[in-house]
């Protein structure tokens, strides 16, 4: 099978506005099993409402979504069974021990893990007798994660999973995280501001950037193929080789994509990481 074939989240030409604001700009995504496709952008960029357009939570104004091969807006029990979803602020269950509200969420799943249940409260260092309202931001996230997973969901849909958690805990979600994916098939879209989290889990990346998808690629790839070209003062800075396409530039630098140890004689080469990928494609919008 292709990677293509028995898409989990497909997104085809998405619009959607609220106001004036576009979030989503005839957006295209496509996830497969297997993929674990880390979201990276600024705040506003439309990450949050990708997600919350694939739940079918919010309607979009064109284009198409196809969740696990349905609409959104008329998923079936069974697909509903089948997703994992924490949205950036977890709610509910207030009035709940921590036991109750799992024992409860738990109800819902047939296939719910409660070895995996119970490794992960004593990874998170929840005390399952813990009424819910007196969790801090986050242990509540915690919480929301195993809800999210414990089940072992076939489209894990994260926002901002692990933002709250300390770095022991979340490096070893993020882990777990990709071990999951690759023991069931299963496919993972999350969004982080924590590049080392996406470095070290994603198989790929999308960099979204006013509602528009800016670039999608296997991390192996992205590594290989951008470069941060410096210039002197005075160079022509456009007098670069065939194949390069200028994502970003500025002032003496010019972020290329397409490199493919091109001779290009009056620059000097930088390889890039995601956080210097991040910080140049966003330069101009940090800057306003």
């Amino acid at each position: 099978m292709s990677e293509l074939e028995g898409l989990l989240l497909e997104f085809t030409q998405v619009d959607k506005a609220f106001g004036d604001k576009r979030a989503l700009d005839s957006f295209n995504l496509q996830l497969a099993p297997g993929m674990v496709i880390g979201l990276l952008g600024p705040n506003g960029a439309g990450k949050s409402t990708l997600m919350r357009a694939a739940m079918g939570i919010i309607d979009i104004d064109g284009g198409d979504i196809r969740t696990l091969g349905q609409s959104p807006a008329q998923l079936s029990r069974e697909a509903k069974s089948r997703i994992g979803y924490v949205p950036q602020q977890p709610a509910g269950y207030e009035g709940f021990s921590v036991r109750q509200a799992l024992a409860l969420h738990a109800s819902f799943y047939a296939d719910w893990d409660r070895e995996l249940e119970s490794q992960w409260l004593s990874r998170f260092q929840l005390d399952d007798k813990t009424r819910v309202q007196q969790l801090s931001g986050g242990q509540r996230q915690s919480l929301a994660l195993i809800m999210a997973m414990a089940y072992r969901p076939q489209l894990l849909l994260l926002d901002e999973p692990v933002a709250s958690l300390d770095p022991i805990s979340r490096q070893a979600f993020m882990t777990d995280l990709f071990e999951l994916a690759l023991e069931s098939g299963s496919g993972v879209l999350f969004s982080t501001h924590i590049t080392s989290d996406l470095e070290r889990v994603a198989s790929h990346v999308a960099l979204i950037r006013q509602g528009k998808l800016v670039l999608m690629r296997e991390l192996d790839l992205l590594r290989e193929q951008l470069r941060l070209l410096h210039f002197a003062q005075g160079a022509d800075m456009r007098a670069l080789p065939d194949g390069l396409t200028v994502l970003a530039q500025n002032r003496y630098s010019v972020l290329v994509d397409g490199y493919a140890d091109q001779l290009i004689p009056q620059a000097q080469v930088e390889t890039v990481n995601l956080e210097r990928l991040y910080m140049e494609m966003n330069r101009g919008e940090l800057n306003r």
